[in-house]
Order: C-alpha cells, then structure tokens, then sequence
C-alpha cells in the first residue's frame, strides 16, 4: 500500500489519473473525497477512473465543513471501513480534510486540486476550524501523489490564482522573520528549508510573465511544491509562515470580512514591511502586474479592524517569534500606517 512520491503536473492530467494510479498498483478500497461543486464539475470523470483500478470498492463523500471534528470523522470512516487509499478532489478544505485524515489513519493521500490559491495542496499542514472558530494548522504529511491539471486551474476563479500568487509571494516576510527569530535566538535555521522557500519566492519574483496563462500556471505549481517540501524539511511551516499569516489568522478571527487566504497575506508582506522599514517596492510591483488589489479599505478591513488584527497577531501563534514581537504596536504607529496603506495601495 506504500506508494513513492509522485507529481505529475501537465494539461490534460485530470484524464491520466487511471494510468498514474495502475502503474504504481494502486488497489482495494479507495474512499474519494470532494465536495458538491466540484464532484459536480469533475467528480464523474475522477471517479470513473478510479473504478478502472482493480478496486474492490470506490465510496464517494462530499464534505460540508473543515472542523477539526468532522475531520475526525472521516478518519474514523477510513480505520473502520478499512480504507487501503484516499483520494482528495478540491480546493483548499477538501485537501487539508483529506490529508489530515489520511495522516492520522495512517493511509496514502492522492491530491488532485483544482484550485490554486495557497500551498496546502503540497504542503505537510492542514488548516483545520476548531470549535471556537479559529483556525488551527496541524501536521501531518506531504501527500504521496500530486495530480494538477494545468487547463483545469486555468478554468477556476482568476481570483482564486490571484491568491495562490500571493500565497507564495508571502515566503519573503516569512523568511525574514525566520531571519529574525535566529538573530534573536528564538528558533533555528534549516539551510534546505530556507533555501527551498527562498526558490519558490524567486521562481515567481524573477520570472519573466506578466498575465495569468498556462505557462505561468506551471511556474506557480511549481513555487506551491517547493514551498511544501521546504516545511516539510523544516518539521513546520516556519519557511513560509511568519509574521503575514499570524495577521491573516487574526484577520479570520476578529475581522467582519473574510477574503481569500493568499491576499490576506500578500497584504501582510507589505503591511510587515512597512512596519519594521523595509523596501517594499519590488512585492507591490509584482502583485500590480497580475492585478491583484491589496488596499485594506477596498477589501473591506476598516482601521479598527486592522489595527486590532495587528495587535493581536502576535498571540496567534505564541511560538511562532516574528518581528512582531520587536516592533511597537501602538493603536497610533498601526494606525498611520493603515492609512498609509489605503493611500499608497
């Protein structure tokens, strides 16, 4: 049942995932797990595939919620129905129950996105809801097989790729925070790790496109694998999580408006920026060239709401040191930089 680690990224991937899965004997009972939009879209053309295998049984679950306990529940489906494979078919939520899932039962995780707006569909965390509504990163395992279909991201939302963009684009607070943490001795540094993160950042930073197209896909593909493999090689998400997402996590908790993950991010790199003094110009200059929109008030985060989001930012994750934890964070400083930001972005 043990499978070796397998990516196969390429245009029509979604219509080679029997003969993927058949050449590594992939066989027995596999549960597949998507959700209604998607299994609606995809889901047949999956499944069919997967009956293809010398399967004894293919049992489809389409998810509702990314609660801790519901995860639990599908790992308790998977111990008790003998489940040999899971197969994730989805976005951010169907992923992160799948592979926490898998890692808890202990089962091979096939990842299929069909999304692009962070790095979970590679990485060894999930980012489950627990009961009080704040979200929890767990770890768990980089999956075995990653299948991603380059026309199919191509179709989804261009604002869920916009996101996956900025999701990336994040690695540069988080590795100066990690930076920080070292200098403070706060934490330790793994050179792979670093540098794994360090080449998803400028995979993108120092390309050469300038529009969302099928090669660029692939490049970004490529940024979100890297970035997965480096928290692997870290034991955490530390090459990729700094300072930025603690403000996006605090954002998810106290703020009225949700947006998507990767913008609240992006939009903590330059908030982060400013407020230790870094130059900030050449993150900006990126995100402006896929339009991506990062001003505050135009994504509905008022003053109040960001100013309080800074300040708690530091408390959701209390081991996680960042420059947060240097920096002054008065209601007046976060404030003037608030507008800042408004009249800059």
């Amino acid at each position: 049942m043990l499978l070796e680690n397998i990516l196969k990224i390429g245009d029509d991937s979604i219509e080679q995932i029997y003969e993927i899965l058949h050449e590594r004997d992939v066989r027995g009972k596999i549960l597949f797990i998507s959700d209604e939009t998607v299994f609606r879209l995809y889901g047949a053309r999956v499944r069919e595939q997967l009956l293809s295998l010398p399967t004894t049984q293919v049992i489809t679950e389409l998810i509702t919620d990314n609660t801790l306990s519901y995860a639990m529940t599908f790992t308790e489906k998977i111990i008790t129905q003998e489940i040999d494979y899971i197969v994730g078919l989805g976005g951010g939520k169907v992923l992160d129950v799948s592979k926490y899932a898998a890692y808890i039962s202990k089962r091979p995780f096939i990842s299929i996105p069909t999304t692009m707006a962070s790095d979970g569909l590679a990485s060894p965390v999930a980012v489950l809801m627990k009961a009080d509504g704040k979200p929890m990163s767990l770890t768990c395992s980089i999956p075995q097989v990653i299948i991603i279909d380059i026309n199919l991201i191509m179709n989804s939302p261009v604002q869920l790729i916009k996101a996956g963009i900025g999701d990336t684009i994040s690695n540069h607070m988080a590795l100066m925070d990690w930076d920080i943490a070292v200098q403070n001795n706060k934490d330790e540094m793994n050179g792979f790790a670093y540098l794994l993160s360090r080449a998803a950042l400028n995979a993108l930073l120092n390309g050469k496109y300038t529009e969302i197209s099928p090669e660029f896909i692939r490049v970004l593909a490529d940024s979100h694998v890297l970035s997965g493999i480096a928290m692997s090689y870290a034991g955490s998400s530390r090459p990729v999580s700094g300072s930025e997402h603690l403000f996006s996590h605090a954002l998810d908790y106290y703020c009225e408006v949700r947006n998507l993950h990767g913008i609240q991010v992006a939009l903590g790199t330059i908030a982060m920026l400013k407020l230790i003094g870094e130059d900030y110009s050449e993150v900006l200059a990126y995100m402006h060239r896929f339009e991506v929109d990062l001003n505050p008030a135009q994504l509905g985060i008022s003053q109040d709401s960001f100013v309080r989001c800074m300040q708690e930012a530091p408390g959701m994750r209390r081991n996680r040191f960042t420059c947060l934890n240097t920096r002054n964070l008065s209601e007046t400083r976060l404030r003037e930089i608030y507008t800042q930001l408004v009249n800059e972005l």
